[in-house]
């Protein structure tokens, strides 16, 4: 028996509860963020000393390359921006899950062509667009901090921009599909017109 893609008891329901599970997911992520950047300010301000809480070896993992020690004085232009690019990608990642969520929801009542469908494939697109911007962007200010402020980290660190093409064939593929939606919702309702 073949299952439906949308309606009732279909792949679309499965994809949305998927959606849920990464909701409450980005929600735990955006916390755990928060929680960490307070951590690193009152570190910073001289309240927590990151020594004694985690030993003198507490190191943080920026990603597979920056390795940061933040006890040491100058970790702050390396660690803020990667703060801003989490907060980034968490709020963009809530956003898309959101518009997500609204989209199955339509698709799981069986209204795939519903009108506000057009609407949330063009935010969904376009907040792919202000990710990879913002990281772009906050990339270059690491690289800024790090070679004015960064000292003896700035010898050791490498910062490599890369242009993610499958992301970008993604948001193509999106606005495309935008306009299909636009332009069947444009269809139903002239058909429901003449009906």
């Amino acid at each position: 028996m073949a299952m439906r893609a949308l309606g009732k008891g279909s792949i679309a329901e499965i994809i949305r509860v998927g959606l849920v599970i990464a909701w409450i997911v980005l929600w735990v992520a955006a916390a755990a963020l928060v929680a960490m950047a307070v951590a690193y300010a009152l570190h910073l301000g001289g309240i927590v000393d990151f020594g004694k809480m985690f030993g003198p070896d507490a190191r943080i993992r920026i990603d597979e390359n920056v390795v940061v020690s933040p006890i040491t004085t100058p970790s702050w232009p390396v660690v803020v921006p990667a703060f801003l690019i989490g907060a980034v990608v968490v709020s963009g990642g809530m956003m898309i899950v959101w518009r997500l969520r609204k989209l199955f929801d339509s698709f799981c009542s069986g209204e795939p062509f519903a009108q506000e469908n057009a609407a949330h494939l063009r935010a969904i697109w376009m907040t792919m667009i202000g990710i990879e911007m913002a990281r772009y962007l906050l990339l270059a200010l690491t690289g800024f901090l790090l070679l004015h402020f960064g000292g003896p980290l700035a010898q050791s660190t490498q910062i490599r921009l890369s242009v993610n093409l499958s992301t970008w064939a993604s948001i193509l593929i999106l606005v495309v599909l935008a306009e299909v939606f636009r332009e069947g919702a444009r269809m139903k309702a002239e058909q429901e017109l003449t009906i």
